[in-house]
């Protein structure tokens, strides 16, 4: 009974989110394709895909948003790797603080995007805090410090997402990893295998499909960030997201079509690129999974 009562308690919440999600696709979809309009009437047309997927500005957009994003995530998952591995190691080898080690490793989960931005600026910025310091102790000169924030390659939002997902990545696959080495550590002691060995061969196979599904949520989170890149970023070539939060910015009515087309078309991607990682880690661990 009390589960019941519990249930017909949210159950109310959970349909009036539900219709404001839905109503909000509708919105969406129907705006793209030249409904709801406000300063011209409402017929269907695909005037505004046509326009958004011939345009030179979103198709740059798009190549700088897919190459900041799968840089970021790749670089995050080889390190999450690495990280798992001196972890693990220093579980098996009973090395002092590497509980302490781990909490680090996993702190900066509790910091927001927007403030992990500004700290990243505050730090590398011209005349941030590492321009300083380099200064001080005449490692460099003030003009051979390199620019590392608001500029065209992204270095900077790169740092930000792997400081980020990293830590995320990590905190996702730990627990799989620990039951791992104490299910299979009296198969690593019959075949006397060493700590890498063991880490290769029988715990990173397991794990695989783990760090599959956070490179998936990881992927699909990046290419609707909007913080990050509006404070790191330059005016060109942007993100999509901030390419979107830039035309709506405008407040002219006369976009809102093409600003539902790039909400559609950033979802979309998301979905995509992350499906297909997400099944190509499904494919290439499939074997493992049956051989264990």
């Amino acid at each position: 009974m009390g589960k019941i009562k519990k249930y017909i308690f949210i159950a109310p919440f959970l349909i009036y989110i539900s219709v404001f999600f839905l109503y909000g696709l509708y919105y969406v979809f129907m705006t793209s394709i030249g409904f709801n309009r406000i300063l011209s009437p409402s017929c269907f047309t695909l005037n505004f895909y046509r326009e958004i997927l011939s345009s030179k500005e979103v198709y740059e957009s798009f190549i700088y948003t897919v190459k900041i994003n799968t840089i970021s995530a790749f670089i995050s998952i080889t390190l999450t790797v690495v990280l798992l591995f001196l972890i693990f190691l220093g579980k098996r080898k009973n090395y002092a603080h590497i509980k302490l080690f781990q909490k680090i490793v996993e702190s900066p989960t509790f910091i927001p995007y927007l403030v992990s931005a500004y700290g990243i600026l505050l730090v590398f910025m011209k005349n941030g805090i590492l321009h300083n310091l380099f200064v001080k102790f005449g490692i460099l000169s003030s003009n051979q410090f390199p620019i590392l924030t608001n500029e065209k390659y992204g270095i900077s939002i790169i740092l930000t997402y792997i400081w980020k997902t990293l830590p995320f990545m990590t905190m996702m696959t730990l627990p799989i990893m620990f039951r791992v080495e104490k299910k299979w550590d009296s198969l690593g002691k019959i075949y006397n295998l060493s700590s890498l060995d063991f880490f290769k061969k029988i715990v990173l196979p397991l794990i695989l499909p783990n760090l599959g599904v956070s490179f998936f949520i990881v992927l699909s989170y990046l290419f609707a960030s909007f913080e990050t890149p509006y404070i790191l970023g330059v005016t060109h070539p942007r993100v999509l997201s901030v390419l979107v939060f830039d035309m709506y910015a405008k407040g002219s009515l006369d976009l809102r079509g093409k600003i539902m087309v790039l909400n559609i078309l950033i979802s979309c991607l998301s979905l995509i690129f992350a499906g297909a990682i997400y099944f190509i880690f499904k494919y290439f661990t499939k074997f493992e999974d049956r051989e264990w």
